[in-house]
């Protein structure tokens, strides 16, 4: 099954990859209805896979963070209708300039889900720029997202 980018744009919120003091971070929108995360397999940017045990999800407006790595059927992640969640990887913070990141993930009921996104890192303090921020892959002839299970 493919996901569509028009579904990508509906999750990924534009404009949100940003440098942190240890790593980065970017922002998913849940805007379709409930979900259920059981896993978040795979965080990539420009080929380069980060390590799982650096990974982390916050729920907008709640000071709980839950590490990728305790994600599972067992141990899953409720993701309501108009939360929005904030992914922080904890690596090098990305050069300036446009990064092609790879998110996977395991919905319930939905199975293995890719999405890529293209997004700009700015200058200085990680700061957005350019007018490409946050084109999700399908879109504008880049090759289409992917979903497996």
């Amino acid at each position: 099954m493919r996901v569509p980018g028009f579904l990508v744009r509906r999750f990924y919120v534009a404009g949100s990859l940003r440098n942190t003091p240890t790593g980065f971070q970017l922002q998913a929108h849940n805007d379709m209805g409930e979900g259920t995360l059981v896993g978040v397999t795979r965080i990539a940017v420009d080929g380069v896979a980060m390590d799982p045990a650096g990974i982390t999800a916050q729920h907008e407006g709640s000071d709980a963070v839950v590490r990728a790595v305790d994600i599972s059927r067992s141990s899953p992640v409720q993701v309501r209708r108009g939360e929005r969640v904030t992914l922080r990887v904890t690596a090098q913070p990305l050069a300036a300039g446009r990064h092609e990141l790879e998110v996977d993930l395991v919905e319930l009921n939905l199975g293995a889900l890719q999405l890529a996104i293209s997004e700009s890192v700015g200058d200085g303090e990680g700061a957005l720029g350019g007018d490409d921020v946050g084109t999700p892959s399908g879109v504008a002839g880049d090759p289409p997202l992917t979903t497996s299970g």
